[in-house]
């Protein structure tokens, strides 16, 4: 899901002074910082529930978005070796399948040996005869090439069941564990998109919370980030202040990292 553009200053209607509309981060590991931050920093402040959010089910909701990055993240990065062995793998067996093909040819005069290529897993592909290159079909077409290797007699060739049963067996279980892993990947991320919606949504509405119990001070409540470190406890009139936190913007209030 793309991130919203952060709000720019709209002209009131009065014509006084600019309204302010939500200020979200657009990465997805800023928003999901922002938003654990927001969440431990409500549990503590004065600020109410939202009639459709209690802050003690904004919490996890904040955490389980948080965890949802490093699932994702996990679960993409567990492709990368499975898909380069398969690379490897590949460029072996297309190697090795020509010499495979050539012993058809010694055996077969003419093209009597093509009517034989269906039997070891060969398709056409292109101008081409080849195992398939999708990896399902390939895993099981390389099973069909083994036994035809055993069934024309070149088990004891140098590309006989020696070379061909390993790789048959290796393939095949890497497919199934790739299968796996990306099925776990998509699940990951289309998790964490789809909770990444009602986490700005809580956001935006954390916003207008804000500006409703602090209507004049919502946008100066904070002193600079330098300052609040320096400072001991919250200075009177600023309940809506939080401690320092790593994101910084350019106007607003910080209420656990927020701005308004």
């Amino acid at each position: 899901m793309s991130p919203e553009a952060p709000g720019t200053p709209a002209s009131d209607p009065s014509g006084n002074e600019p309204t302010y509309t939500p200020n979200l981060p657009f990465g997805q590991l800023e928003l999901a910082t922002l938003g654990l931050n927001a969440a431990k920093f409500w549990q503590t402040s004065e600020l109410g529930d939202l009639l459709w959010k209690t802050k003690a089910a904004f919490l996890p909701q904040a955490q389980a978005y948080f965890d949802s990055l490093d699932t994702a993240d996990a679960a993409g990065n567990d492709r990368s070796p499975q898909a380069q062995r398969l690379r490897t793998l590949d460029a072996q067996v297309d190697k090795a399948l020509n010499f495979v093909k050539g012993y058809l040819a010694e055996d077969h005069e003419g093209d009597a040996d093509k009517a034989y290529y269906d039997e070891f897993g060969l398709k056409t592909e292109g101008r081409n005869k080849r195992l398939p290159s999708a990896r399902p079909a390939r895993a099981k077409a390389l099973a069909r090439l083994v036994l035809a290797i055993s069934a024309h007699g070149y088990d004891a060739r140098k590309y006989g069941q020696a070379f061909w049963t390993p790789i048959a067996r290796e393939y095949a279980e890497l497919v199934g564990k790739r299968t796996k892993t990306e099925s776990t990947a998509a699940g990951a991320v289309g998790q964490k998109n789809v909770q990444e919606k009602p986490l700005r949504k809580v956001l935006k509405a954390l916003i207008s919370l804000i500006k409703a119990h602090h209507p004049d001070t919502y946008k100066t409540c904070c002193a600079s980030s330098a300052s609040r470190r320096r400072a001991t406890r919250p200075r009177p009139g600023l309940a809506c202040c939080a401690p320092p936190l790593p994101f910084r913007q350019r106007r607003g209030c910080f209420w656990g990292g927020l701005a308004a």
